[in-house]
């Protein structure tokens, strides 16, 4: 990794922090123990601390200025049993930082120490711990809370470890970064009957195979040519004997799309041709769709600005193209304008797997961007 650092010294604190926050994988916004390190890693420092989303945290750092910066990271572990070896495993038993959240933290810890010893800034600083990104979507209460109209926040940022990205490398890119996504919950109900009296029954396994079918047609040929959507049923339960026509049927799968009305039109669609089938052969069909995640769209305005920083950078390149991720970070640039950022691990060892992993020393990487980031007008 070819970097030009000038806090070396910082790099055994921020792993410090990452091993001790690795160790205690914490679910949703019961986050105690997490909380508690934090608070206990920023004793002392020149800040107001404000409760969010039951533990999560976010600290002011007044610099005199009338506007602020903010910065996020997310605090939650997945529910998976670790695999790793290290020395500084989870001690929480089915649980792990899969997911990158520790070494988040950890970048976020180390600026927070730059920002209280710091006194020339451009802006104030608030700092957002933010936790239930996993889970019921941290950021959206966060938002809603009024935190960002009193403190006068007209930035925020934040970063996730990438796998596929080269080791320490950031890269981002100005407008649509991730899509909307949904959960999506279809039950399709027939008639079960004996096999050999099949023309008594509506086959719901059958029903749900040409659906599938006609639905992947839809995402294929109906959705703008120019915009990158995804459909996918990822499981389908059916029937209960090699002989029984099945009564039921159960799809789940995933909907996405960087743009709402594709979105909307996505939903509509699934819905109009469940109608259809209903028509067709007597059956009955309930389509759900979670809300989700907004798109993440990083502004264009704020990445035309911090740009020319970043291209002197030699670890910086930016990102070809979106990804297909979704985060809950969308949610920020709904009150100020944002950008998300990807720090490469370089492993491509896939997010949320259970030996996640990374080498430490990218840690640097995502301190220097903060503090970058920190001193741009």
């Amino acid at each position: 990794m070819a970097v030009e650092f000038d806090d070396h010294d910082m790099l055994e604190t921020l792993i410090k922090h990452h091993r001790s926050l690795h160790r205690i994988p914490e679910i949703g916004d019961q986050l105690f123990e997490t909380r508690n390190y934090i608070m206990n890693a920023m004793d002392g420092m020149a800040c107001e601390f404000t409760t969010v989303v039951n533990t999560g945290i976010c600290a002011f750092f007044n610099k005199g200025k009338e506007f602020t910066i903010a910065y996020r990271s997310d605090m939650d572990g997945l529910t998976i049993p670790e695999t790793n070896t290290h020395r500084f495993v989870s001690r929480h038993p089915g649980k792990m930082h899969g997911c990158g959240h520790d070494a988040h933290m950890s970048m976020l810890l180390g600026f927070a120490e730059y920002v209280d010893h710091t006194k020339n800034m451009p802006y104030n600083v608030l700092l957002i711990f933010q936790p239930a990104e996993e889970t019921t979507g941290g950021a959206r209460p966060i938002t809603e809370s009024g935190i960002f109209e009193k403190y006068k926040v007209i930035r925020t940022f934040g970063l996730h470890l990438w796998p596929n990205i080269p080791k320490g490398q950031l890269s981002t890119k100005g407008g649509p970064l991730m899509p909307k996504s949904s959960e999506i919950n279809i039950e399709i109900k027939g008639k079960s009957t004996h096999a050999a009296t099949s023309h008594k029954g509506i086959d719901a396994l059958y029903i749900a195979t040409q659906y599938i079918t006609d639905i992947y047609k839809m995402q294929e040929t109906e959705t703008p040519a120019d915009e990158r959507t995804l459909l996918k049923i990822c499981r389908l339960n059916s029937g209960s004997a090699r002989n029984v026509i099945a009564g039921k049927a159960s799809l789940v799968g995933t909907m996405r799309a960087f743009k709402l009305e594709t979105f909307d039109f996505m939903e509509e669609r699934l819905n109009d041709i469940a109608r259809e089938y209903e028509k067709r052969y007597g059956c009955q069909i309930s389509v759900h769709c979670s809300d989700g995640y907004l798109p993440v769209i990083n502004d264009t305005a704020l990445y035309k600005t911090i740009k020319p920083y970043l291209d002197k950078i030699s670890y910086y390149k930016e990102l070809p193209e979106a990804v297909m991720i979704s985060e809950d970070f969308s949610y920020y640039g709904t009150k100020a304008p944002a950008v998300f950022t990807l720090l490469g691990t370089g492993t491509k060892i896939p997010l949320h797997s259970n030996n996640f992993d990374f080498e430490e020393e990218i840690l640097l990487a995502g301190y220097e961007y903060y503090k970058l980031l920190a001193h741009i007008n």
